[in-house]
């Protein structure tokens, strides 16, 4: 019983410490500016991704071998359709780093306003780096830094329902921005790629797997709920679109910037990269060399895009990347000849895909 107990309680870490990231703090600033939407689509995300595991689990126990996203699109839909998947797939881990060195900016700004882009340039050098060496920095203490992030986040929490103004909860008394947080929180829900990893732990076991599933998202989702409504009752109408940079003033320096470090190295862009570096050369053929040269030459490129709203990069990025690549992952289900381990009506799927297709359209239109 101790090992079934162990697997599971490392199972449910795996989705935590994939899932909550960079995400979060952008919650209590959507929540501020959304009201009571932001409760309506975080149930919606919760009861979504619940599903979206459950799908993607099914393709990959019915797939014999190992493969990324445009892989099974080729097997599934069509071979042409591993194409426009990558592409999206690329752009869309653009996207993210170019997420990432927006909330950077926003965080280190607090302390060096006048050395904002040093600040991305040392950032995007520094990964760099590591990326052309195939140097996967701090892989040995992946868990220990989600682990981390995680204390922090509850640690942040107590403290500051502690001490907040109910008063200040009138800012979320109202029905705003309806569509604001679909983007927001599906970026802060994104973790599938946590479900091989739980799927190496738990095998077949689709009772385990629905249960750990169902516990992880709930606790994420007490995390989400719970520090956005403590930031918000803490900060009130200060509350920024990144949350950390507001709550400054009112945490020790060196605390603060030991805050800011974690966050940095939970934010390298290192893993993404490999991610890409890998299908240019395993998928198209490229040298690795080449291959090094595109990624480092794009993300260099990203630090010198003009400053932009995190809230509205994030919305732009998840609604038509992150949103698509759910979509390819619902029309493989779809087309599986039969669903031998979850059985989700196809009118349950395809009405969530419909949605996705609308927030793809907004995307765009946007």
């Amino acid at each position: 019983m101790k090992i079934i107990f162990s697997k599971e309680i490392e199972a449910i870490f795996i989705f935590l410490s994939t899932i909550i990231g960079l995400g979060v703090f952008i919650l209590p600033y959507t929540l501020k500016v959304s009201g009571f939407y932001f409760f309506l689509w975080l149930f919606f995300w919760f009861f979504v991704f619940y599903l979206i595991h459950l799908i993607f689990t099914e393709i990959l126990l019915q797939t014999p071998e190992k493969h990324n996203l445009p892989g099974l699109a080729e097997i599934y839909l069509h071979h042409r359709a591993k194409h426009i998947v990558w592409i999206f797939d690329f752009f869309g881990m653009l996207g993210v780093f170019w997420i990432y060195l927006i909330a950077l900016t926003k965080f280190w700004g607090t302390i060096f306003p006048d050395k904002v882009f040093l600040i991305k340039l040392i950032f995007v050098i520094f990964n760099i780096y590591f990326i052309s060496r195939n140097i996967k920095i701090f892989a040995k203490f992946e868990s220990i830094l989600g682990s981390l992030i995680i204390i922090f986040f509850l640690g942040i929490s107590f403290w500051l329902i502690l001490n907040i103004n109910p008063k200040n909860f009138t800012e979320i008394l109202s029905f705003k921005n309806f569509f604001l947080p679909y983007g927001v929180l599906l970026f802060a829900f994104s973790g599938t790629s946590a479900v091989p990893l739980v799927l190496d732990i738990l095998g077949k076991d689709t009772k385990k797997i629905k249960k750990i599933n169902f516990i992880s998202l709930f606790l994420v989702s007490l995390m989400y709920i719970f520090y956005s409504l403590s930031v918000i009752g803490f900060l009130g109408p200060k509350t920024t679109e990144a949350s950390v940079d507001a709550l400054k003033p009112f945490i020790p320096l060196p605390l603060f910037v030991s805050i800011l470090i974690l966050i940095t190295f939970n934010i390298m862009l290192v893993d993404l990269a490999f991610y890409l570096k890998r299908g240019l050369i395993y998928d198209y053929k490229l040298s690795p060399f080449l291959a090094n040269i595109i990624i480092n030459s794009l993300i260099f490129f990203l630090i010198f895009l003009p400053e932009s709203s995190l809230v509205e990069v994030v919305s732009l990025i998840s609604e038509i990347f992150l949103a698509f690549n759910l979509l390819i992952i619902n029309l493989i289900y779809l087309k599986l000849k039969n669903k031998i381990y979850f059985k989700i009506p196809s009118l349950v799927v395809i009405a969530i895909s419909l949605i996705f297709l609308l927030g793809i359209i907004h995307g765009i239109i946007r």
